[in-house]
């Protein structure tokens, strides 16, 4: 995982894993991928950088069945998961 996104921060050097915000566009771009390669042969769960209700929407449009929340249900509580639910409920009615 490329650490561009988390350049300058103090301990961006640390080992370790990476989640959250940095992840989030190129977890999204993978999904995407994935589902061009894939098709519907298969379930793709999308994760990485879930911080708010919009980015599971985001995840869903770029080709997932499901969302995994976690960095951003630490950070913004169980608020976060009711607002993805929803808005995800609301995203694929529009369709």
């Amino acid at each position: 995982i490329r650490r561009d996104a988390v350049a300058g921060h103090r301990y961006a050097q640390e080992m370790g894993g990476l989640s959250g915000e940095p992840v989030r566009e190129a977890s999204t771009r993978m999904i995407r991928l994935l589902r061009d390669h894939v098709g519907s042969a298969c379930a793709l769960i999308g994760v990485g950088g879930v911080m708010q209700a919009e980015h599971a929407v985001d995840k869903l449009n770029a080709g997932a069945d499901l969302v995994q929340v976690y960095t951003g249900f630490i950070y913004a509580g169980p608020g976060l998961v009711k607002a993805s639910a929803e808005a995800m409920q609301q995203s694929v009615s529009l369709k």
